[in-house]
């Protein structure tokens, strides 16, 4: 707590005392009072103190005397007091000139007045107001504390920190959602000074509310525990009615809704523990469908009799999308966006949160595209720099081939960013709209069998282009994406039509075989795919044999 330059002049032992310049910072709060008599080291001096000096030394060194006011204000003091009469007998106009540039209010005390009397007239009044001020923080937290007791959750503990400060609160999750408002319009203004016990024990009514004003200040804390981030609590208020404890009180809710938040999350966490164990089961490729299971996937929300065909869906930010101050905040936010997606469109679906990845089960209807779609999109809008991964797996009808469709899932997601076109590179990523990758799939788990597949052909070209710097297999892959049309691929390549003849006749020769022969244009292609396939899946396995 503090006070301001405008309120220590006001003082009945301040009177005496005169304001010589500096009249735009007399809002200045003064957190502590200084003096210093010999005016050698000012970094020593902190932001927020107030000066007392009899500025000794400046009149003897010319620099001193020249930065002595600029040196205060840079310091972010509040104010500063000469003594004069002793070593200045009066105040440089410097001085008052300097003071009025920066703002920094400039109070002259005459020689019958003693520095302890100055001293102990500003401190009394920081001192008591530090006084209530720890009065007020121990009301305030009981106030929240028996709320928070009480188990009604975030809503009253927001109702009751907006009771205690007369203002707006909103809390917001960690991804921006609104999740509580309390009411719209400013509650009557508090009565000047520290709140008493009787003023906190009031409970006041939305019939005392007045409009909110158009430009209200707002002081935001985070809720937080542990290195888990759940959102944050915002206080608004009207400019004229924010209060020096209106922080301790948004401080003290804010705990205490990190710790509502913690109990919500260990009720989900044990809601998604069983769910992710049934899904677990489901997945397995051994799950059996009888009277007890039907019932546990009814419980559950996922009766599966009332679903003939199922989709399994992976979700992930890929390992090369975020630093690791990112990596542990990014992935707690992907389970609280599927929250808030669900909580719109109410999909059916079963989910199982992994170290580096989330698995869904989804019935296989329009209803879970949109809701995938939709959580790509809102995830894109929020991290555009970090985007999220989302494969599909095929329909299946039969439980025992799931475990299959997690590996076709697992790897759409893996194979989206590499092999989608720049302009879709935030589409969700199907299986069997792979554009031929997906017949490369029995190979994924076996990178021998894909290196068997482009070996024989690329490697001549791979090694051409190592030592002598040419972009071979980059002319043949766009030669083949362009349709074999060379005016495009030249274009695209930013080379000459006869420098791409020419590199075209240069991998005829290294591939042993011609670009006119459909059969072994083919193999080529496959090849292709098959060598960036290994790059995507393996990228530690070495370019070249």
């Amino acid at each position: 707590m503090s006070i301001t330059i405008r309120e220590a002049m006001q003082l009945p032992d301040m009177v005496h005392t005169r304001l010589v310049a500096g009249e735009s910072g007399l809002n200045h709060p003064i957190h502590w009072v200084t003096i210093v008599e010999i005016v050698e080291d000012l970094e020593r001096l902190q932001a927020g103190e107030f000066l007392i000096t009899t500025g000794f030394g400046l009149e003897m060194n010319t620099d001193k005397h020249d930065q002595f006011i600029p040196s205060l204000a840079a310091r972010g003091l509040s104010g500063v007091a000469i003594h004069t009469g002793f070593y200045l007998r009066e105040i440089p106009s410097l001085f008052i000139e300097q003071a009025n540039q920066f703002g920094l209010p400039l109070i002259e005390i005459p020689t019958e007045l003693n520095f302890s009397t100055i001293t102990k007239a500003i401190l009394q009044p920081i001192v008591n107001r530090q006084f209530e001020l720890i009065r007020y923080s121990e009301q305030i937290h009981q106030r929240l504390l028996n709320v928070a007791l009480l188990g009604e959750g975030l809503s009253a503990i927001a109702d009751e920190l907006a009771a205690v400060t007369q203002g707006e609160v909103v809390i917001t999750d960690v991804l921006g959602y609104e999740l509580i408002r309390t009411c719209s319009r400013t509650c009557r203004p508090t009565t000047a000074g520290m709140p008493s016990v009787e003023y906190s024990n009031q409970v006041f009514s939305n019939q005392n509310c007045e409009p909110t004003s158009p430009d209200p200040v707002e002081l935001t804390h985070s809720i937080e525990a542990a290195r888990f981030t759940f959102g944050t609590i915002t206080l608004r208020k009207h400019q004229t009615n924010q209060q020096e404890w209106d922080i301790i009180a948004l401080q003290h809710a804010s705990t205490l809704a990190a710790l509502a938040c913690s109990k919500d999350r260990e009720v989900a966490q044990a809601e998604w523990r069983l769910k992710g164990d049934f899904l677990d089961e489901l997945l397995s490729g051994t799950f059996k469908l009888n009277a007890e299971s039907e019932a546990r996937s009814r419980l559950l929300g996922y009766p599966l009799h009332i679903h003939a065909r199922h989709l399994v869906v992976a979700l992930s930010i890929p390992v090369t999308t975020y630093t690791e101050e990112y990596d542990f905040t990014m992935l707690q936010k992907l389970p609280t966006l599927l929250k808030r997606v669900a909580e719109v469109y109410q999909p059916t679906y079963l989910s199982k949160v992994r170290a580096t990845d989330i698995l869904l089960l989804m019935p296989e209807d329009r209803a879970s595209e949109i809701f995938v779609q939709k959580v790509a999109a809102k995830w894109l809008d929020l991290y555009p720099q970090h985007p999220l991964a989302i494969g599909i797996s095929t329909p299946r009808a039969s439980f025992n081939t799931l475990s299959i469709a997690v590996q076709e899932a697992i790897y759409a997601m893996k194979c989206r960013g590499a092999l989608l076109p720049a302009s879709e590179i935030q589409s969700v990523s199907h299986f069997d709209r792979l554009s031929g990758y997906q017949f490369l799939f029995p190979y994924h788990a076996q990178p021998e069998a894909l290196q068997q597949l482009w070996e024989p052909l690329l490697v001549t070209l791979l090694q051409y282009d190592q030592k002598h710097g040419q972009q071979l297999l980059e002319t043949i892959h766009t030669y083949f994406e362009e349709c074999l049309n060379g005016q495009k691929t030249a274009q695209r390549l930013f080379i000459h039509r006869h420098t791409l003849k020419y590199r075209l006749q240069q991998i005829e020769e290294k591939t042993a075989g011609s670009l006119h022969d459909a059969s072994h244009r083919w193999q080529l292609q496959l090849a292709i795919m098959a060598y960036h396939l290994q790059q995507i899946l393996y990228p530690d396995l070495p370019d070249i044999p």
